[in-house]
C-alpha cells in the first residue's frame, strides 16, 4: 500500500542514495539541510504528470493525487515546492516530467525504476536507483541540474546541453543521442544539424549556426509547452531516418583498420570514373583517394588524408606490397606469368602544427606499439570518427536516392531565388555585392547577401545568393575573420533552355568555392535550414512593412483637420477635429483611464501586500513595492494590455499633423483629447528611440537637452520652449553648477564656464586626451575619446570643472580667469598590475590620424558633486563606490549592494550619498552617511539599510528632503530622507536624465526611448492618465524617434 508523508529531510536520510550530493551534504553538515521539507512516498506511484517548479501547487496533478491517497498530505499547509520528492518504489508518469526554471527547483529521487513519457528537466537532482525509461524525449539542460541513473537508460531521444551533469550506470539504449556534455560518441558530435531533423521547425530557435551549443538552436519554452500539453516535441523516428539516413553497416567498428580505410574509399562518395573526393566538417577537411596512377604517372595508394586546420595532418593509407613467397612460388609465378601476389599494408603518419606551421611527418604508432604518441593518436581517432560520420551519412543519402539534395533542388529553384533576391532588402538596402558595407548583413548568426544580375569591371555577373557563418576560430597566421564558412547559390541564365542553379561551398574565406556534393548531408541540411529560417524572417518583415505602409497611407489620408491655426479661442473641438477623431478621442481617453486604473490597482495591492509583510524599521521593505519586485513577473501575466495599441498609429499621425503647426492652442486641444500612452508605443520607442540626456532647465522655462548618446556621431544639443525646437550647433557638451548659476559648454576642444546660460565667460579649460595620470602598466594612448564630454559639472565659481568620458573622471582647474588650466585624473587613481584597468574589456581601439591606437574605455563610469561642493563621488563597474574630497583625495570606499557600481547622487544637503549598483536590469541603492573615514566605511555599510533593493538607476535629481531616481523600467521613484518611498511615476523606456525646478513644481524627465517629458505638480490628486502615484501631471512630451522626419510634440 502506498503511503505519503511530509517530513523533514533528516527523517529520510537513511533512504537517500549514499553517492548523491544531498546525502553527502547531510553527512558533512547535518544541520545544513535537515529541516528542508520532503514529500516521502513509500510504495509505487503512478501520476499523469509532474512539474518540479511547483509540484504541489493547488490544482496540479500531484496535489490532486495527494487528495486521493488515503491519509495523504493534501491539506492547506502543503508547500508549493518541497525541497525533495522521494519515491520509495517505482514511478510511472504518463505525461511529462518537467521544470521551467533551470536555476533551482524541487529534487526527485526514485529508489526503484522510473518510466516516463517525456522529461524536460534542469535545475535539480533527478536520481533513479533502478532503470530509467523515457518513451520520447529526455532533455537535461544547464549546469544547475543533474541526472543520476543506476540501472541503465532507455530513451528514443536523449539531449544533454549546457554543462548539465549526467552520470549513468548500466546499459544505455538511446536511438538518437545528442550529448554535448560527456564527450561520448553521439549524433551531434560533428554536426548540430541533427537537431533540425529531430525537432520540428516550430521548435527551432531563431537563426542559429550551432556555434553556441545545441540548446541555443531549440526553443525550450515551446518544447515545455508541447510536452506539458501531451504532444511530442520530436519527430517520429521514421521521419528522422528519412531525412538523415545513416549507413551504420559501413565499417563494423570505428577502428582505423585496413578494412575500414578500404571500405571508406570504395564508397559512392567518390563519383563514378573519379579517383578522389573531398569533404569537410567543422574545422576539419579530408580527402578520400582510391588506388590509381595519376596524370603525372605516379602511383597513388588507397588513402584518407585529414587536416584539422593548422593543428594536425593525418595520412592513413593502405599499400599493396608483395606477399612473402618461397623459391617454388616465385618460379611458378614466372613460368605461368601470373601477377605477383600482394598483401595490404597499413601506413599511418601524422604531423603537428606549431603557431600555424606544420612540423615533420612522423609515424603514428597505435597504443600497443613503441613510439606511441597519445595526444596524436587521440586526435587522429576523433578526426577519423568525424570522417566516418560524414561518409556513413553520405552513403545513407546515396542509398535513399539523395532525398536532401532533391529537396534542395525543389526548394531553391531559379524562380524562387529570383523572387527572394528581388526583395527590397537586397535591391535597395544591401545592393552592392562588391561593397563590404552593403553586400549583406547578419540575420542572427548567419550572414546573408544577394547579387543582382549586372556588369562589373566589364564582366557580366548573374544572380547569386550567399549564406555565411562563423565556423570556429581563426588560426595563427590566418587573415582576420578567415574562420567563416559559406554556401553560395548561383543562377546561370546565359545557357540555352531553363536557368541552371549551381550550389557551391567553402570552409574558410581563404578557400576557393567548390561544388556542393549531393551526398554532403549535413551541409545540405544546414543550407536548407538557414534558407528556410532567413527567408521566412525577411519575407515576414517585408509583408509587415508593406502592410504598415498601406496602413500609414490610409491613416495619413484619413487624418485631417477641419480648421487650422490660428484658432479662435471659442471654436469648439468638433470644428477642429472630424467626427471620427472625436469618437476615437472618447474611446482613447476612456480606455486609457481604465487601463491606468487597472495597473494602479495592481501596484497598490502589491504595495499593501509588501507592507503587510515588511519590517517597519527597514526602509527597504517600505520601498519594495515601488517597482522591480521579483513577484511582479508572475503578476504581469494577469495584467491587461493597453487597449489603445490598436489605435496608436492613427493617433500618432494626428500628433504629427498637430506638431507641424507648432501652435500652442492646437497642441493643447490635442493633448486634452489624447493623453500620451507609453505602453501603446513601447515597441516603437524601443526600436526607434534616441537617447536623450543630460537635460537642464533654464529660469525662463527653456530646457536644454542632448539628443542622441555621446558616442553617436549624430548627437546634437537643442533648446526647447513651448512648441519651439532649435539646434545649438557647435556645442558638444553642457553642464550646470550645483547653485544653478554657472554653466559649462564644450566645443569639443575646450570647455568654457559662463555666469548664466550664454553669459560672460569665467574661465577656459583644455580638454584631456585620455591618458593623463596613468601608470606604465596601463598601455593606452591619447585619443579623441578622452576629449568627449559625456558629463560636465562646473563648480559654483566656474574655476573648476568635473568632466566624465569613457577614459575616466577628471578635475579641470583654472586658478584665475585667463590662467592656464590643469588636468587631474580623479578616477581611476588606483591601478593594480593585473587589472581591472589593464584588462582588454576596459580598453578599445580608436582611429587617430589614420592609425589604430588603444585607449581606455570604462563601463558604467559615473560621478557626482555634492551641493556644498565638499565631496565628489566616482565609480565604475570594476571599482567600489568611492568618495573623494574636492582635491581628489580619498575619503571613503564603500561596498556596493549589487554586482556593479552604476550611479551615484548626493542628497540635497550633501549629508548622504545614494550609491546604486546593478546586476542585469535589477539594482540596489545604498544611502550612505557622508563624513565617515575610509577605515570605518566598511563597518558603516553593514549598519546602513538599503534605500531600495530593486531598481537599476540611470538618472537622479534631488530636492530638500527628497531624492528622485529614474530606473531601467521607465519609472521615477521618490524617497524622503528617512528612506521612505513617497511616489512613483511611469514615463516609459529607461530613464536617462532628470531635472527639477528648485521648488519642485516642474520636473523634466528623458528616456532612452526618445522621450523628453515635462511634468507639473498639481494638488488635485493623481493624474488619471499616468501610471503611478505621483502628484505630477504630464503637460508636454517631445518625441525624438529616428524614423520620424523631425521631433513630434505631444
Amino acid at each position: 500500500m502506498t503511503t505519503v508523508r511530509l517530513c523533514p529531510l533528516a527523517d529520510v536520510a537513511h533512504r537517500l542514495p549514499a553517492d548523491c550530493w544531498i546525502a553527502q551534504r547531510l553527512a558533512e553538515e547535518p544541520d545544513a539541510l535537515a529541516d528542508e521539507t520532503t514529500l516521502w512516498i513509500t510504495g509505487d506511484a503512478h501520476w499523469p504528470a509532474l512539474h518540479l517548479d511547483a509540484p504541489l501547487a493547488p490544482g496540479g496533478p500531484l496535489r490532486q493525487w495527494l487528495h486521493d491517497v488515503p491519509d495523504g498530505a493534501g491539506g492547506a499547509s502543503v508547500p508549493r515546492a518541497p525541497f525533495l520528492i522521494l519515491v520509495d518504489g517505482d514511478l510511472r508518469i504518463d505525461g511529462a516530467l518537467t521544470s521551467a526554471d533551470t536555476d533551482g527547483t524541487t529534487h526527485l529521487i526514485v529508489t526503484g525504476n522510473a518510466h516516463l513519457h517525456n522529461a524536460v528537466v534542469g535545475g535539480q537532482l533527478v536520481c533513479v536507483q533502478g532503470a530509467l525509461q523515457v518513451n520520447e524525449l529526455l532533455w537535461g539542460h544547464y549546469n544547475h541540474g543533474e541526472l543520476r541513473v543506476r540501472g541503465g537508460l532507455q530513451a528514443r531521444v536523449a539531449l544533454f546541453t549546457d554543462e548539465y551533469h549526467v552520470d549513468i550506470a548500466g546499459p544505455e539504449q538511446v536511438e538518437f543521442l545528442l550529448d554535448e556534455v560527456r564527450g561520448v560518441p553521439n549524433r551531434a558530435e560533428f554536426s548540430t544539424e541533427i537537431v533540425g531533423a529531430v525537432f520540428a521547425p516550430e521548435f527551432h530557435e531563431g537563426v542559429d549556426a550551432g556555434e553556441y551549443g545545441l540548446a541555443a538552436m531549440i526553443n525550450r519554452r515551446q518544447v515545455l509547452a508541447a510536452v506539458r500539453a501531451g504532444h511530442s516535441a520530436v519527430r517520429s523516428s521514421a521521419d528522422i531516418h528519412a531525412d538523415q539516413p545513416v549507413a551504420h553497416d559501413l565499417c563494423a567498428s570505428d577502428a582505423i583498420s585496413i578494412d575500414n580505410i578500404l571500405a571508406v574509399v570504395r564508397t559512392p562518395v567518390i563519383a563514378h570514373k573519379e579517383h578522389k573526393a573531398y569533404g569537410w566538417f567543422q574545422q576539419t577537411d579530408f580527402s578520400l583517394c582510391q588506388r590509381h596512377v595519376d596524370d603525372e604517372g605516379d602511383a597513388r595508394d588507397d588513402n584518407v588524408f585529414i587536416t584539422v586546420w593548422k593543428t594536425w595532418d593525418f595520412y592513413l593509407s593502405v599499400e599493396q606490397v608483395p606477399a612473402p613467397r618461397n623459391w617454388l612460388e616465385r618460379v611458378a609465378t614466372k613460368l605461368w606469368r601470373h601477377a605477383a601476389p600482394t598483401v595490404a599494408q597499413r601506413t599511418l603518419l601524422y604531423r603537428r602544427y606549431t603557431q600555424g606551421e606544420p612540423g615533420d611527418w612522423q609515424v603514428l604508432a597505435p597504443p600497443a606499439e613503441p613510439d606511441h604518441t597519445p595526444d596524436a593518436w587521440k586526435a587522429c581517432e576523433h578526426a577519423w570518427r568525424g570522417v566516418l560520420d560524414y561518409v556513413r551519412k553520405a552513403v545513407g543519402q546515396h542509398r535513399a536516392r539523395y532525398p536532401l539534395y532533391q529537396r534542395l533542388q525543389a526548394t531553391m529553384t531559379a524562380e524562387h531565388i529570383e523572387a527572394f533576391a528581388s526583395l527590397p532588402v537586397f535591391t535597395e538596402q544591401y545592393n552592392d555585392w562588391w561593397d563590404s558595407d552593403r553586400n549583406g548583413y547578419w540575420e542572427g548568426e548567419v550572414w546573408v547577401g544577394a547579387r543582382q544580375p549586372c556588369m562589373h569591371d566589364g564582366e557580366p555577373w548573374g544572380r547569386a545568393l550567399k549564406y555565411s557563418w562563423r565556423n570556429g576560430d581563426d588560426a595563427p597566421g590566418d587573415d582576420e575573420d578567415n574562420a567563416h564558412s559559406a554556401y553560395q547559390i548561383d543562377v546561370d541564365e546565359a545557357r540555352e533552355g531553363p536557368a541552371a542553379v549551381e550550389f557551391s561551398y567553402t570552409q574558410r574565406q581563404s578557400d576557393s568555392r567548390a561544388p556542393l556534393p549531393r551526398c554532403a548531408a549535413d551541409h545540405i541540411a544546414r543550407l536548407l535550414r538557414f534558407h528556410g529560417v532567413v527567408q521566412a524572417r525577411i519575407r515576414a518583415r517585408h509583408e509587415e512593412a508593406q502592410a504598415q505602409q498601406a496602413e500609414a497611407r490610409r491613416i495619413e489620408a484619413a487624418v485631417q483637420l477641419l480648421a487650422t491655426p490660428p484658432l479662435p479661442p471659442d471654436l469648439p473641438d468638433a470644428a477642429v477635429f472630424p467626427v471620427k477623431i472625436m469618437t476615437l478621442s472618447e474611446q482613447w481617453q476612456a480606455g486609457g483611464q481604465a487601463y491606468v486604473a487597472a495597473i494602479r490597482a495592481s501596484q497598490l495591492a502589491r504595495d499593501a501586500n509588501t507592507a503587510d509583510h515588511a519590517d517597519p524599521a527597514d526602509p527597504a521593505d517600505a520601498s519594495a513595492a515601488l517597482g522591480g519586485d521579483e513577484e511582479q513577473a508572475e503578476d504581469e501575466d494577469a495584467l491587461p494590455e493597453d487597449p489603445r495599441k490598436a489605435d496608436a498609429p492613427t493617433v500618432l499621425q494626428l500628433a504629427r499633423v498637430v506638431s507641424r503647426w507648432a501652435d500652442e492652442e492646437l497642441a493643447t486641444r490635442f493633448r486634452q483629447r489624447f493623453a500620451f500612452a507609453p505602453d501603446a508605443y513601447v515597441n516603437r520607442a524601443a526600436k526607434a528611440g534616441q537617447f536623450i540626456g543630460p537635460v537642464w532647465m533654464l529660469e525662463d522655462d527653456r530646457v536644454l537637452a542632448r539628443i542622441g548618446a555621446a558616442h553617436d556621431d549624430g548627437a546634437h544639443w537643442a533648446v526647447l520652449q513651448g512648441t519651439e525646437h532649435a539646434l545649438l550647433p557647435g556645442i558638444r557638451g553642457v553642464g550646470r553648477s550645483p547653485d544653478r548659476q554657472c554653466f559649462a559648454q564644450s566645443d569639443g576642444q575646450h570647455i568654457t564656464t559662463h555666469r548664466g546660460w550664454n553669459g560672460p565667460v569665467i574661465a577656459r579649460f583644455t580638454l584631456p586626451r585620455g591618458n593623463e595620470g596613468l601608470p606604465p602598466q596601463v598601455q593606452v594612448s591619447a585619443g579623441p575619446l578622452g576629449q568627449r564630454c559625456d558629463d560636465i559639472i562646473p563648480f559654483n565659481d566656474g574655476l573648476r570643472v568635473l568632466l566624465r568620458n569613457p577614459t575616466g573622471v577628471y578635475l579641470l582647474t583654472c586658478t584665475a580667469p585667463g590662467a592656464e588650466s590643469t588636468i587631474q585624473r580623479l578616477h581611476p587613481q588606483t591601478f593594480d598590475e593585473d587589472g581591472p584597468y589593464t584588462w582588454p574589456k576596459n580598453q578599445m581601439d580608436e582611429e587617430v590620424e589614420g592609425e589604430t591606437v588603444t585607449v581606455l574605455a570604462l563601463d558604467m563610469l559615473h560621478m557626482a558633486l555634492s551641493t556644498d561642493e565638499r565631496h565628489i563621488a566616482v565609480g565604475d563597474q570594476d571599482s567600489l563606490p568611492i568618495v573623494l574630497d574636492t582635491n581628489g583625495a580619498l575619503v571613503a570606499e564603500h561596498e556596493p549592494l549589487s554586482s556593479y557600481p552604476h550611479h551615484a547622487v548626493f542628497s540635497h544637503d550633501g549629508t548622504r550619498l545614494f550609491a546604486n549598483s546593478c546586476h542585469l536590469y535589477w539594482g540596489a541603492t545604498r544611502s550612505i552617511p557622508i563624513g565617515v573615514a575610509s577605515q570605518e566605511a566598511g563597518d558603516t555599510d553593514e549598519d546602513t539599510p538599503p534605500l531600495d533593493e530593486h531598481c537599476r538607476v540611470y538618472a537622479s535629481a534631488t530636492l530638500p528632503g527628497l531624492v528622485i531616481l529614474g530606473d531601467a523600467d521607465g519609472y521615477l521613484h521618490a524617497y524622503n530622507d528617512e528612506g521612505q518611498a513617497m511616489w512613483r511615476h511611469h514615463i516609459g523606456s529607461t530613464i536617462s536624465a532628470i531635472d527639477v525646478s528648485p521648488d519642485g513644481a516642474t520636473l523634466w524627465a528623458a528616456s532612452y526611448g526618445g522621450y523628453l517629458v515635462r511634468l507639473e505638480r498639481r494638488e488635485t490628486g493623481m493624474d488619471p492618465y499616468s501610471i503611478g502615484t505621483s502628484p505630477y501631471v504630464e503637460t508636454r512630451r517631445w518625441i525624438f524617434w529616428r524614423d520620424e522626419a523631425g521631433p513630434v510634440r505631444w
